[in-house]
């Protein structure tokens, strides 16, 4: 019988650090951690927990678990292993990359190459951070699998940002490149369909300012209530990640969107502004 949240909750100590098996390999103290922030009310606080339980022990102990993991897929090069010889000589352990990444799939081709070449210039205690975070969302992928949540919320905010990454300036989108620059075509395009995002997740009002701000406000459940404001910028510097900035767009906005098909309003309204220029390409002073 796959495990509940609520047998989870009413399980004997040891019952319910069995449902957690198995999830840091070769580290059974931390589901008997996480065991003791019951009761959890969501998986995500379940892989909250389980995360503080790795993170918050002492470096000796992260050292030892990660020497206990086998090494990451190698890529076909003939000098991956030499490769990976040398990361565990810098570091003292081997190299660990997600197998499941962020869509569980895993790593495509390169992927494992890429990240090794990037991660080897770490410092130390970085890389070991690094490293407990691949840790970490194998973690996550094995827990939501063994008590049967689909991530839906997250998957469509990374659903957003992929499709947004898709505009970007010339020079750079021919290259599979990320540039965006403020009031440039593909400036112009992201603004246009973070607005219809907004109103597909039910905000009562969006507009885009003089400036090229996009404003998303959700009513509170009464007049004259005060209002919460969040929000991040979509421009970005050259050759960017696709999520600096947008992750701050994007996750209030899917909270609008669950507060709105649940149709509730708060007791104070909701003011998303993806705001149009924080990282000062164009000109020398930012919004």
């Amino acid at each position: 019988m796959a495990p509940t949240l609520a047998r989870f909750n009413d399980a004997a100590p040891q019952d319910a650090a069995a449902m957690l098996a198995d999830l840091y390999p070769h580290a059974p103290w931390a589901a008997e951690q996480a065991v003791r922030a019951r009761p959890v009310h969501s998986v995500a606080q379940l892989q909250l927990a389980l995360q503080r339980a790795v993170d918050d022990t002492d470096a000796a102990t992260q050292l030892a678990l990660l020497r206990a993991q086998p090494v990451a897929m190698l890529d076909a090069a003939a000098d991956a292993a030499a490769l990976a010889a040398d990361y565990a000589a810098r570091f003292g352990f081997p190299f660990i990359l997600s197998q499941y990444g962020p869509r569980g799939a895993g790593p495509q081709d390169g992927q494992w190459r890429q990240a090794l070449e990037r991660r080897r210039h770490n410092a130390p205690d970085d890389e070991r951070r690094e490293a407990l975070r691949q840790l970490h969302r194998d973690a996550e992928v094995r827990l939501y699998d063994r008590f049967g949540v689909e991530p839906d919320l997250g998957n469509d905010i990374w659903d957003w940002q992929e499709k947004l990454s898709a505009h970007s300036d010339p020079g750079y989108a021919e290259n599979g490149q990320l540039t965006v620059t403020y009031l440039t075509d593909a400036h112009r395009a992201c603004a246009q369909r973070i607005s219809h995002w907004m109103r597909d997740c039910g905000f009562d009002e969006v507009g885009i300012d003089a400036v090229g701000n996009v404003v998303g406000r959700y009513h509170a459940n009464r007049a004259d209530a005060p209002i919460l404001m969040s929000g991040s910028h979509y421009d970005t510097v050259r050759n960017a990640g696709k999520y600096d900035g947008r992750l701050g767009i994007f996750v209030p906005m899917a909270c609008v969107r669950a507060l709105h098909r649940q149709g509730r309003r708060l007791p104070y309204a909701i003011e998303v502004v993806a705001f149009s220029e924080e990282e000062g390409q164009r000109y020398p002073a930012t919004f």
